[in-house]
This record gives structure tokens, C-alpha cells and sequence, in this order.
């Protein structure tokens, strides 16, 4: 069989990758912000001495990967967005989708994110990071009444409060990542509540006790508490060896109290 040919030095970057990439690294290292423009088209073509369809393919790929959103009619160049997680949780789902043990792995992946989260958020939590905690199990509570839908808004609120009183952004980004992969892969098969009214306050009873261990900054407990909450809820989901596994994890640190 013919040898693949290799050429003789490495290809050079195309015009648009060398202005991504020297776009990239100014966000990443803090030379331009959330909030603030890139200089126009053609001040781009003159500073990078490349033709308009470059910075036109450049702009469409930084656009893709959701570091800037490009306004039509506006005189200004595209304006710099903060990180979100779109980007990762895509690329989340394509692992997730070429994976034979997709869900177990994606759990253990958010077990492992989200204690860290709780762990974190208790060590490091303010007593402004207990107020909004406070706020987000009012709207919990509100919610019960609203339904399903509005009732997961407010869940996964609680979720992002918890994330940012952890202090990691990348922890916070990452967990919103993997949970909307999670949604995704088992929309078609997970199953329904019979009583909804139960489920919903189950969910606010174990919130509560994650409240707690963050108030009192017992993190061992917050941390056991997400593992514990995540594999009730999905473990049903796994293959008998899949809930041996996940159990031994979920179960970890239950005996620190």
C-alpha cells in the first residue's frame, strides 16, 4: 500500500486562521473584553494586508465558535462576546454521540463537575452568594405551580447560582456544557413523572439540603449531595453494570457526617 505523501515543512496557516487565531489571543489574554468592538472590515483587510473574503471567513468562523456576533447595520465591527458554554457543549455532544457508554460517561463527568461546583461554592461562598441562593429556592418554590417547564428554569437557575459562588468560571461553563448534552441524549427516552407535584418537591428537598451544607461550608456533604442527586435521578437510565459503577461514586463521601 502507497505511503500517505508528507510534505517537505509544515503548511502555512491560511489568511482567515492567521487572523482567528491572532483574534483568539487577544480575548484570551485580556487585550480585548466582552463588550468591545473589532475594528471594521476594511481596517482589518489594511492591518492584516489580506483580502475582504479572509476577513469575511475569519468573522463567520469567530462567529461559529461564538466569540463574536456581528450586528447588521451597524457602522462599529463585530463586538467580542463572554465566554458561554454553545461552543463546548457541542462539541460535548459529538464525543457523546461516537461514545458506546455515552450517558455513564457524561454523568460521571457532571458528577465530578458539579461536586467540585458544590464543594467550592462552599468553601468560598459570600453571604451575597447565600442571599441569591435563598432567592433561587423561593423561585422554586413559586414555580411548583407554573408547571414543568417553568419549574426547570428555576431548577437550573439554582444550578448557575451554586456555579457562580464557586468562583470557577470554567467549572460553571463546563457543567452548563455537559447538562445540556445530558438533556439532549436522553430526551427521547427518559421517563416522565407520574406525579409531577412529587418529583418537583423531592428536587426541592435535596436543593435544600445543598443550601445547607453550603451555608454551614460543610463541603464534603455539598459535594456527596451532587453525586448522590445525580445518579437518583439518571441512574435508572444506566446498564445494571453501568448503576454498579456510578452507584460506588454516587455513594462516595456519604459517611462524612
Amino acid at each position: 500500500m502507497a505511503q500517505p505523501l508528507q510534505p517537505a515543512e509544515p503548511p502555512k496557516a491560511r489568511a482567515f486562521e492567521a487572523i482567528v487565531d491572532h483574534i483568539e489571543r487577544q480575548v484570551l489574554s485580556g487585550e480585548l473584553n466582552p463588550g468591545e468592538h473589532l475594528p471594521g472590515e476594511r481596517e482589518l483587510v489594511t492591518a492584516f494586508q489580506v483580502s475582504r473574503s479572509s476577513v469575511r471567513e475569519a468573522m463567520r468562523v469567530l462567529e461559529s465558535n461564538g466569540m463574536i456576533a456581528s450586528r447588521p447595520g451597524d457602522p462599529r465591527g463585530a463586538v467580542i462576546l463572554a465566554p458561554t458554554s454553545g461552543p463546548l457543549q457541542k462539541v460535548i455532544s459529538r464525543l457523546a454521540q461516537a461514545s458506546a457508554s455515552s450517558l455513564a460517561d457524561l454523568l460521571i463527568y457532571r458528577m465530578t463537575l458539579e461536586s467540585s461546583a458544590n464543594s467550592l461554592a462552599a468553601t468560598r461562598r459570600t453571604e451575597a452568594d447565600l442571599l441569591q441562593l435563598e432567592k433561587a429556592m423561593a423561585r422554586m418554590r413559586a414555580a411548583r405551580a407554573q408547571g414543568q417547564e417553568a419549574f426547570s428554569k428555576a431548577d437550573l437557575d439554582f444550578h448557575d447560582v451554586v456555579a457562580n459562588a464557586s468562583g470557577h468560571a470554567l467549572l460553571r461553563i463546563s457543567a452548563e456544557a455537559v447538562r445540556d448534552s445530558i438533556e439532549q441524549l436522553i430526551a427521547a427516552s427518559i421517563e416522565q413523572s407520574p406525579d409531577d407535584h412529587a418529583l418537583m418537591q423531592r428536587t426541592i428537598d435535596h436543593h435544600d439540603q445543598v443550601f445547607q451544607a453550603i451555608r454551614d461550608q460543610d463541603a464534603h456533604l455539598a459535594e456527596h449531595l451532587a453525586r448522590s442527586s445525580l445518579f437518583e435521578y439518571y441512574g435508572h437510565l444506566l446498564a445494571k453494570d453501568e448503576q454498579i459503577a456510578l452507584s460506588a461514586l454516587a455513594s462516595f463521601g456519604s459517611n462524612t457526617r
